[in-house]
């Protein structure tokens, strides 16, 4: 796979005043200069990632940054805000839809860990040249390493309409709600200029119906239906948030076409054939869904980020969910319970060791992968380092025959994870400072979702919480080995179902707290937080009772 003419890092002025940076990250970001001020369009995916953006894009223009606007919640479009705001950063307004807030700390919050590994096997971004790594599909590297940072600016203007006409720094724009990749995905239209910023609805790719790092199906309907939309305002000049800009309003309205006809026609046919009563491993593995020829060789709809089948797989589990349909898969064995099965009925481990040497031999490498894997789940006495090996072997061939960067950058990462010489995790600062940067009922968030159910067993513990500087109330009920969190105290409580009641001195103070940087006890006896039982009477051991409280959250 060669996809790497995109990617140059480079700053593209696409009319005067309109540049587009690329290359620096995964994705783009877009200087637009105004009479008294600048404008920028998405903010790259780090801290560190920004810092040379900002750099260059001063020397374009060392006007202020006025306006940052997000075309939706991804990592790669809102991290890098705080540095290109630059000096402005206390006055600059950012503006997104009125969901994206909500999204961004969602993801921030309960799924962030796995995020993590999941993107970073997707994107490669752990892997080197030396490694195999080409790109990302749709850009030349995630720059969100382990140690990365993110400079993270809220919104401050939404809208929550169609469509939203604006004036900033003498630039007109019209914010439109495209849902596509994202549903709170915008585009954003500058009439005047006949520019079209498409955001992350068109790249030069077959679009990602669904990413293997792990998400929801973007609704395929809704995201060809934005695309009528966009090619109906006939731009000239067509900025997507990921590869090149296009010019010319004849061209641009094919390009998008046929990008929608793609979507739509894997769409229609997956659920074509759903209704004949097939599964999605019967509709993939016999090949019954490949675009008509003129889309198949259409420059836009080259399977480099995502792919026809992944896409088949999403749309099939968006309208019947996870069961295929196939009665084994209705309560299937666990993962172990199969290796075993598949060995015993290969002859035992060195059969099928040397049956996986085989079709090893024979390029049949998925076969391989398969039996290597029930192997080390099940190893018996078998040599676990030749079987690593052999599994290693026909990762880095399966990656080899990949179009889709995302397919070839996993199997490159797995094959390096599972020989110890990568550890694809996050570092704990990042949770911390995940949530000391959070709005307060973010953190929250992240409470029911680290509870440890062993250590919970049993317990029944229902504490109050007051956070004094902001005079916010939450509680935590702990019970049945859940955590039951109300951002208001309950009604009607007698005290003697109440447990502890904590009054907090400051927001900051009990981010602290669940972030584990701050100890519970000590925070007692500085007075940062006082304990009070159910009748408010003043508890001297609260600090100890609230750290044994909080201990039942794994994370912590």
């Amino acid at each position: 796979m060669n996809h790497t003419e995109e990617f140059n890092k480079q700053i593209i002025t696409v009319i005067p005043g309109i540049h587009c940076a690329i290359g620096y990250g995964i994705a783009n970001s877009i200087l637009v200069e105004g009479i008294d001020g600048n404008i920028i369009i998405d903010t790259l995916e780090s801290r560190e990632g920004a810092i040379e953006l900002h750099k260059d894009f001063q020397a374009i223009s060392s006007k202020p940054v006025v306006a940052i606007i997000y075309t939706h919640n991804h990592a790669d479009h809102v991290f890098g805000a705080e540095v290109l705001a630059g000096d402005n950063v206390k006055n600059v307004k950012v503006y997104s839809h009125s969901t994206t807030r909500k999204i961004i700390d969602t993801a921030m919050s309960v799924v962030q860990s796995i995020n993590f590994q999941r993107s970073a096997r997707q994107f490669g971004t752990y892997l080197t040249e030396a490694d195999g790594h080409i790109n990302s599909g749709i850009g030349l590297y995630l720059n969100f390493k382990r140690n990365n940072t993110r400079a993270l600016l809220y919104p401050t203007d939404t809208f929550n309409t169609d469509k939203w006409a604006l004036t900033i720094a003498g630039r007109e724009f019209v914010l439109y709600h495209a849902p596509g990749e994202t549903d709170d995905q915008i585009v954003i239209h500058m009439p005047k200029e006949k520019v079209l910023f498409a955001a992350d609805n068109i790249y030069k790719s077959f679009p990602n119906i669904y990413a293997i790092r792990g998400t929801t199906t973007r609704n395929a309907i809704q995201w060809a239906s934005s695309l009528d939309l966009m090619r109906n305002l006939r731009p000239e000049y067509l900025i997507p948030s990921h590869t090149k800009p296009i010019s010319g309003e004849d061209y641009i309205h094919e390009v998008i076409t046929n990008y929608r006809d793609g979507i739509q026609f894997v769409h229609d046919q997956t659920v074509r054939f759903m209704n004949k009563g097939l599964t999605p491993d019967e509709i993939v593995g016999n090949k019954l869904i490949q675009l008509p020829d003129h889309l198949q060789v259409h420059p836009y709809l080259q399977q480099f980020y995502g792919t026809v089948d992944w896409s088949v797989r999403a749309i099939f589990d968006q309208y019947l969910g996870w069961f295929s349909g196939k009665t084994s898969d209705l309560n299937p064995d666990s993962p172990i319970v199969r290796a075993q099965n598949l060995i015993r009925l290969g002859g035992g481990n060195e059969k099928v060791f040397e049956m996986a040497k085989i079709a090893y031999s024979e390029q049949k490498y998925q076969w391989c992968l398969e039996l290597t894997e029930a192997l080390t789940l099940y190893p018996e006495d078998a040599n676990v380092s030749d079987i690593i090996q052999l599994q290693v072997l026909s990762l880095q061939n399966l990656a080899s025959v990949q179009t889709s960067a995302p397919a070839r950058n996993w199997y490159l990462t797995k094959s390096l994870e599972i020989q110890g010489l990568m550890d694809v995790k996050p570092v704990a600062e990042r949770r911390v400072q995940s949530i000391l940067k959070s709005a307060l009922n973010s953190s929250l968030m992240l409470l029911p979702v680290s509870l440890d159910n062993k250590k919970a067993n049993g317990v029944n513990q229902l504490i109050l919480f007051h956070v004094n500087d902001t005079d916010e109330h939450f509680s935590i009920h702990v019970r049945n080995e859940i955590a039951d969190i109300k951002w208001k105290w309950p009604e009607n409580i007698h005290s003697n179902d109440v447990d502890m009641i904590v009054e907090v001195n400051k927001e900051e103070t009990w981010k602290q707290l669940i972030a584990g940087v701050k100890s519970p006890i000590l925070a007692h006896l500085n007075g940062e937080i006082i304990t009070k039982t159910g009748d408010e009477q003043t508890n001297s051991t609260g600090g100890i009772k609230l750290k044994t409280f909080l201990d039942m959250f794994s994370e912590q």
